[in-house]
């Protein structure tokens, strides 16, 4: 099933090319397929204290998911029809998460 793709998700290459450098404590990675990690680490064990995972979706039939979790819970996730508006809401978050620590 790995490379059963919809013709409706985001060519990878694209939406990690579209994505936001990572601001003041988020580390960004990139992984194949186009998943893009963005990454606050957390004081303890092996929990994150803010993540974002974006990546084609390949399920349903939108462009692009975005995964949230905070410490190891998750936080919600987010379908969009268009690389744009992911690129434009991770954005958001980042700012907003960097906003709240400052």
């Amino acid at each position: 099933m790995a490379n059963v793709t919809p013709e409706t998700a985001a060519e990878p290459d694209r939406l990690s090319a579209a994505l936001p450098t990572a601001p003041g404590v988020w580390e960004r990675t990139d992984h194949e397929g186009g998943i893009v990690e963005y990454v606050i680490a957390g004081d303890e064990g092996v929990c994150t204290a803010a993540k974002l995972v974006v990546r084609p979706e390949v399920i349903q039939e939108a462009a692009v998911r975005l995964d949230r979790k905070r410490d190891c819970a998750h936080a919600g996730t987010d379908r969009f029809s268009t690389v744009e508006a992911a690129a434009e809401t991770v954005e958001n978050e980042l700012t907003t998460v960097m906003d709240s620590l400052t």
